[in-house]
C-alpha cells in the first residue's frame, strides 16, 4: 500500500496540498512551543517561559490538530468517489484504510523537516522577544532537544490516523453500490454525526457554569478552550446549520431576482448553496474557526482591560495576548484558503457545464462573487454563535454582567478580513478554474 500511495502522490500533487500545509503547521507548533518548554526545564529559562510555552502550545497544538483533522475529512471526501471505484475493483475496507493512512504518513514524513526547522526558527525568535519584554531571563537560548520534533511529529501522525478512521467510513462502509450511492447524497448528514454534535454541545453547558466562578486567569484559559469545544460541535453540525443559515442570508439576494424579473444570479447562487450544504458545510467551518475564536479572544482581552486595576495589566500581556490573536487570525486564515481553494477547483466541470449551456465567464464569475459573499457571511454568522456562549461566560465571571466587552477595532477587521478572504481566494481561484476550454474542462476527470 505504500507503493500505491506514493504513486497518488506523484500522480496529483496538488491535491494533497492543503493536506501538507495543515500537517506542516502541525509539527511546526508542536516543535515550536515544546522548545520552550524543553528549554525552561533544561535550566534556560525560569517558570515564566514554561508557563508561557505550556499556555502557547496548549491552544496553538489545539488548533493546529483541529485544522489537521478537518483538512483531512475534507481531503478524503474529495477523493471519495476514487476510493469507491478501488472498492468495486475488488480492494477491501480494510486496504483503502491502509492507502489512506500511508498517504498521511507520506505527507507527515516529507513535511516534518521543513517544519522541525521553522519550528526552531520560530522558537528563537520568541524567545528573543521574550527576552526583550523582560519576560524570560536575560541571555536565555534555546536549548537543542531531539523531543520537540519528534513529538511534533508523532503527535501530529497520531491525530492524522485517528481522523481517517472517521473520514473514510462513509466511503469503506457497505457494499461498493451503496457507496456509490452516497458520494451522491451530500446534502445528507449521518445519524452518528449528528449524535455527536449534539452530544458536543451537551458537553459545553457544565463548562460554561464551570467558567463563571472561576478566577480570571482560569476563566479565560477555559474560554478559549470552550470555544474549541463550540467549534468542534458546528463542524459537527455544519451540514445542518448551513441551510437555515443561507436560507436566511440569502433572502435579500432571491427578493432582488424577483424585483428584476428573473435575474436570477443572486437567487440561482443561494438555492445552490443551500441544495448542497455538505460543500457548503466545508467551507463554513474554518470561516467559522477564523472569526470565532478570534472573537472569543478579543471579547476576553478586551473584558481584562475593561475590569483590571490600573497598571496590572502590563504592556507585556498585551503584547503576549497580541500574539496568541495573530496565531489565531493565522492558523483560521490557512484553514480558509485551503478549503476554499480545493472546492472551487473541484468544481471545474460544473463552471464547464453552465458555459456550454450559454453561461458567460462574468455570469460565471458574478455567480462566484455571489457565492462566496454567501458564503462568508455564513460563516461569520455561525463564527459568532461559537463565540458568544464563552465570551458571555467569561463576563460574568469577570464582571458579573452578561455583556462582554468586545473591542470593535479588534472584531471589526477580523470580521471584513474574513469577508474579504473568501471573497478574493474564490474570486482568484475561479478565474483560474474557468480559463479552460470549457469543452476540454467538461471532460478532464
Amino acid at each position: 500500500m505504500l507503493k500505491f500511495a506514493f504513486a497518488g502522490l506523484r500522480a496529483k500533487p496538488a491535491s494533497f496540498a492543503g493536506l501538507a500545509v495543515a500537517l506542516l503547521l502541525a509539527v511546526l507548533v508542536i516543535t515550536l512551543f515544546g522548545s520552550l518548554v524543553v528549554t525552561a526545564l533544561g535550566g534556560g529559562g525560569d517558570e515564566r517561559l514554561a508557563m508561557i510555552g505550556g499556555a502557547f502550545g496548549e491552544i496553538a497544538m489545539l488548533m493546529a490538530l483541529f485544522v489537521v483533522a478537518n483538512t483531512l475529512a475534507f481531503s478524503v471526501r474529495q477523493q471519495a468517489r476514487e476510493l469507491v471505484l478501488l472498492r468495486t475493483s475488488g480492494a477491501t475496507p480494510v486496504q483503502i484504510k491502509r492507502l489512506i493512512r500511508h498517504e498521511v504518513l507520506l505527507v507527515t514524513l516529507l513535511v516534518s523537516p521543513p517544519g522541525w526547522l521553522l519550528g526552531g526558527w520560530g522558537a528563537r525568535r520568541f524567545l528573543a522577544e521574550l527576552v526583550a519584554r523582560d519576560l524570560a531571563p536575560a541571555g536565555a537560548l534555546v536549548q537543542w532537544s531531539p523531543w520537540p520534533p519528534l513529538a511534533g511529529t508523532a503527535v501530529t501522525l497520531l491525530v492524522g490516523v485517528g481522523a481517517t478512521k472517521i473520514a473514510v467510513r462513509r466511503a469503506v462502509g457497505g457494499r461498493p453500490s451503496a457507496a456509490m450511492a452516497q458520494t451522491r447524497e451530500e446534502g445528507r448528514t449521518g445519524w452518528l454525526r449528528g449524535l455527536l454534535g449534539l452530544l458536543v454541545i451537551g458537553g459545553t453547558v457544565p463548562l460554561l457554569v464551570l467558567t463563571t466562578r472561576q478566577p480570571l486567569d482560569k476563566a479565560a484559559q477555559l474560554a478559549l478552550l470552550g470555544s474549541l469545544l463550540c467549534m468542534t460541535a458546528v463542524g459537527l453540525l455544519a451540514p445542518v446549520l448551513a441551510r437555515p443559515a443561507v436560507t436566511l442570508l440569502g433572502l435579500p439576494f432571491r427578493l432582488a431576482g424577483a424585483r428584476h424579473r428573473g435575474d436570477g444570479g443572486g437567487a440561482l447562487a443561494a438555492d445552490n448553496l443551500r441544495g448542497n450544504a455538505h460543500r457548503l458545510s466545508s467551507a463554513l467551518i474554518p470561516i467559522a474557526l477564523l472569526v470565532g475564536l478570534s472573537t472569543t479572544f478579543a471579547a476576553v482581552t478586551g473584558t481584562l482591560e475593561q475590569v483590571a486595576p490600573p497598571g496590572a495589566y502590563a504592556e507585556s500581556d498585551a503584547w503576549l495576548r497580541g500574539v496568541e490573536l495573530a496565531m489565531l487570525a493565522g492558523f483560521g486564515a490557512v484553514a480558509t484558503v485551503n478549503t476554499l481553494v480545493s472546492l472551487t477547483v473541484a468544481r471545474r466541470r460544473e463552471y464547464a457545464l453552465l458555459a456550454l449551456t450559454g453561461a458567460t465567464r462574468r455570469q460565471l464569475m458574478r455567480m462566484l462573487g455571489t457565492e462566496a459573499t454567501l458564503t462568508a457571511m455564513a460563516g461569520v454568522l455561525l463564527g459568532l454563535l461559537v463565540a458568544a456562549p464563552m465570551s458571555i461566560a467569561f463576563a460574568l465571571s469577570a464582571t458579573g454582567s452578561a455583556l462582554p466587552a468586545v473591542p470593535l477595532p479588534s472584531v471589526g477587521p477580523l470580521v471584513l478580513g474574513a469577508v474579504a478572504l473568501t471573497v478574493l481566494t474564490v474570486l482568484l481561484t475561479g478565474t483560474r478554474a474557468t480559463a479552460q476550454p470549457a469543452v476540454a474542462a467538461a471532460v478532464t476527470p
